[in-house]
């Protein structure tokens, strides 16, 4: 919590302000009414998605240095057949509501969405879940650099003539990949960044505001139509379908419970906010999906980890150094 005094008398009046990424669950929903009730502010702001999603990936990444990935980098089994279940389950079941929708804008994001990386927030919720911190956090690492290129690869079976992977894969690379790159750098080079968390995850929580935001102001001919309970649908099927291939690969793969925790929430979260800044550039009006499917599943995530949580000191010890 971050203490604001009151207005001219120091240290009186004083309110607990909770940090900005603490509170995105009601936030992304505030997000996503507001780009629907203003589309001409979200459309104005077009242009500045790719520097938003930057944003979003820089401000995770400064608060990673290379030293806490590197253990699970030198033992890469686990990080790459979770990788492997993730890039082939969660995208067959997108494309699989994608056909079951007919190829609609529903369908379009909801496959989007499926072949994103990891969310970037499954390595907080995984902890609080009772999960390994580095654990999680290695593989959503990896997701997020590893979707610079399987992403569009993926989305080439939305048969799109305008869509090109190459430029898909730059654009990727540039806001994502570069960003992922420099922070983690910066963050292992200076050592006083690890200072200011808060002020990282904030500027992350910001900048995915924004994409959602955008996004929905496109997409707000879908909140508008009938379609809208397709896309909740939809949205609750790839959480569920998330949850499901995330226990049961997590299960697979290793046997201890908190290396199973830190694997599964990164497997069954997909990161909204690129699905969000994708769309908006391959088919925007199927931007909104990705807003309606990050409050499904960030309520989802908060509530399962809040359920199997089993705290210990050092649980508490890690949740801490990931949010304070």
């Amino acid at each position: 919590m971050v203490p604001v005094a009151g207005r001219g008398v120091a240290n009186r009046g004083a309110v607990n302000v909770p940090p900005l990424h603490e509170a995105l669950v009601p936030l992304v929903a505030l997000a996503a009414v507001l780009g629907v009730v203003f589309p001409g502010a979200a459309k104005a702001l077009r242009p500045g998605v790719p520097l938003m999603l930057a944003g979003q990936v820089a401000g995770v990444a400064l608060t990673i240095p290379f030293a806490e990935l590197a253990p699970r980098l030198r033992r890469p089994r686990p990080l790459i057949a979770a990788l492997m279940v993730q890039w082939t389950a969660l995208p067959l079941l997108g494309y699989g509501l994608y056909e079951l929708a007919g190829g609609d804008r529903v369908g379009q994001g909801a496959f989007i969405t499926a072949a994103s990386p990891a969310e970037i927030t499954s390595a907080l919720v995984a902890v609080v879940a009772g999960g390994d911190a580095v654990t999680a956090t290695a593989l959503m690492t990896a997701s997020v650099a590893a979707g610079c290129v399987l992403t569009p690869l993926w989305l080439l079976l939305l048969g799109h003539a305008h869509l090109s992977p190459g430029g898909l894969v730059s654009e990727l690379v540039l806001s994502v990949g570069l960003p992922l790159i420099v922070g983690v750098g910066a963050r292992s080079r200076y050592p006083r960044l690890g200072n200011h968390p808060k002020r990282f995850l904030d500027l992350a929580g910001l900048s995915l505001l924004l994409v959602v935001f955008v996004g929905t102001g496109y997409a707000r001919p879908l909140f508008e139509s009938s379609q809208l309970g397709e896309a909740l649908l939809f949205a609750a099927a790839l959480v569920a379908g998330g949850a499901v291939i995330g226990l049961l690969a997590s299960r697979l793969i290793t046997p201890p419970r908190a290396i199973r925790l830190g694997l599964a929430y990164p497997i069954a979260m997909r990161e909204f906010g690129i699905a969000t800044a994708v769309a908006l550039s391959i088919a925007p009006r199927a931007g909104g999906f990705g807003g309606i499917y990050g409050v499904v599943m960030m309520l989802t995530a908060a509530l399962t980890a809040a359920i199997i949580r089993r705290r210990t000191p050092a649980q508490d010890e890690a949740v801490g150094r990931l949010v304070e």
